[in-house]
């Protein structure tokens, strides 16, 4: 990966590339980001220029032997650790050490690197089993690094999500992760600092990798998916930062959402039976994706219509066109009354999960806003 593929934060991207050229690398380097972002990508890409064999100024060259391994992920010097468990083709032991999901690890990077854990899980095929990195997996990383470097100038360690470490396996990796040997570099990439060890946290220099705004994410959807400005905006909205989730959504999202949700709550406020019965009729033939993310989309106006309400325009993430709706929205919905939908919503959206009735879910929402707007 390249760091023309990572989208915006061109000003992190020339920290991590100064830092290379001035020879100012630290052994251990902590990714920073929340589900969505970049940190992963840009990992990625700061390891291949690490080790490319013709460092340009901005990016790595993209062409040389070490490049076009790292593209696919089979530099020999460049090693991975994951959270994994046991599924139908890798059993038991074997499911204790990520390089036996390897061919899993790749064809998920070269689908898509802004994944998350979930889409992981989903990829490997575990069901509900919960997935860790574990003891075992510290003694292969310990082993991967004890050998030379095969080609590249520097061996790397890539561990993806740190804060899936099993206890034992963190306090065996503490000493290495401190006292590398000569030219290794460990990069941790984690989306949840709060459950990262303290011990782990303190060995390693923070990159804080910065959430995309809506303007980048709808600017990236319109540019590169050829999605329409307006809609790249109600993804935008949507996604909250999350850029992989704006991409998986954009074919499942119509056009106007945010019209039919202004719609739902006139209908709700006038007590309109007639018309949200229709409603919950369509909502029953959506698919799965699209009535989730109808409940997160609405979750997201109140939010925005609550922040309204206090005065708050700069804490504002509402496309301008929907700002009216959103000011009148706004003194309809209180403190409590926004905190109650919120509530119904986050529900309704679990029972949705659980393969409720999307009809009845759908139905009853409407009539649990109803009592509130006469409240």
């Amino acid at each position: 990966m390249l760091f023309a593929d990572v989208p915006g934060l061109n000003d992190l991207k020339q920290q991590l590339i100064k830092g290379v050229q001035q020879n100012h690398i630290a052994h251990a380097q902590l990714f920073l980001a929340k589900t969505g972002s970049a940190n992963l990508p840009m990992a990625l890409a700061y390891a291949n220029y690490l080790n490319c064999e013709n460092r340009g100024e901005q990016d790595a060259c993209g062409i040389c032997p070490s490049c076009t391994k790292n593209q696919k992920y089979i530099h020999p010097d460049f090693h991975f650790s994951f959270p994994v468990a046991a599924n139908d083709e890798i059993k038991a032991d074997q499911a204790k050490v990520s390089n036996n999901f390897l061919k899993y690890w790749r064809s998920f990077l070269l689908n898509d690197p802004f994944q998350s854990v979930e889409d992981w899980v989903d990829h490997i095929g575990v069901g509900n089993k919960q997935v860790n990195i574990s003891r075992e997996e510290s003694r292969q990383i310990i082993k991967n690094l004890s050998l030379k470097a095969f080609e590249g100038q520097y061996k790397i360690m890539l561990i993806w999500l740190p804060e899936y470490l099993h206890p034992s396996a963190a306090n065996a990796l503490l000493k290495i992760i401190e006292e590398p040997s000569d030219k290794t570099v460990f990069l941790l990439v984690s989306n949840n600092q709060a459950k990262l060890l303290g011990t782990i946290t303190s060995r390693t220099q923070s990159v804080y990798v910065p959430a995309y705004s809506d303007e980048e994410v709808a600017q990236f959807l319109v540019e590169r998916h050829e999605v329409a400005p307006s809609k790249a905006k109600q993804l935008a909205h949507i996604a909250q930062g999350d850029l992989y989730k704006a991409i998986s959504l954009k074919d499942d999202i119509a056009d106007d959402t945010q019209k039919e949700f202004e719609n739902w709550m006139r209908e709700c406020y006038t007590a309109d039976f007639s018309q949200l019965v229709k409603r919950s009729e369509q909502f029953h033939k959506w698919s799965k994706v699209n009535q989730q993310q109808w409940f997160i989309h609405a979750a997201n106006v109140v939010r925005e219509a609550l922040i309204a309400g206090i005065q708050s325009d700069e804490l504002l993430r509402i496309p301008i066109e929907h700002k009216q709706f959103v000011n009148n929205f706004s003194k309809t919905v209180s403190l409590e009354r926004g905190s109650e939908m919120n509530s119904i919503l986050n529900d309704r959206a679990y029972y949705l999960e659980r393969n409720a009735s999307p009809k009845m879910t759908f139905m009853n929402v409407s009539i649990e806003f109803m009592k509130l707007f006469r409240k």
